[in-house]
């Protein structure tokens, strides 16, 4: 079931121009479930639904949704991209350690910051490193004895 978000999106995409294909509905919807993945992962995905979709046609389309204005992408401190919906403005907590990232909405201060200063905010891109409380939790704990 899409919400209306995913709506949005996808009537961004046909206004653009754009049909809405089997497999660009597979992507939005992948993306939808599951924020934060690499086109390979995306591609594995796709895969269950549509066995024959090619990691090129996953390429293709997300180039396109991304210069459609759908789709982001993020930089996570790896060597590649990370995919997600544009539906809001957040950034990102990034953990060094497990990977996990953790999506917090955009800070109010900021706005207001730009608003100040005369500066019209159109989309933002934050994302902030660290090492998330179970990672530091776990590094914490004493090491049990070797036998």
């Amino acid at each position: 079931m899409r919400n209306t978000i995913d709506i949005d999106l996808v009537e961004r995409l046909r206004a653009s121009g754009h049909r809405l294909t089997r497999e660009r509905q597979l992507l939005l919807d992948i993306l939808s479930e599951s924020a934060h993945l690499d086109a390979e992962e995306i591609y594995r995905k796709a895969q269950k639904t549509l066995p024959q979709i090619g990691l090129a046609t996953v390429y293709r389309t997300l180039n396109l949704l991304k210069e459609l204005g759908v789709v982001r992408t993020i930089d996570l401190g790896e060597n590649h991209s990370h995919f997600e919906l544009c539906a809001d403005e957040h950034v990102h907590f990034v953990c060094t350690v497990c990977g996990r990232v953790t999506d917090v909405p955009m800070p109010s201060a900021l706005r207001s910051a730009a608003r100040k200063r005369g500066f019209d905010v159109r989309r933002a891109k934050l994302e902030m490193f660290g090492v998330c409380d179970a990672c530091a939790k776990a590094k914490r704990r004493p090491e049990a004895p070797k036998p």
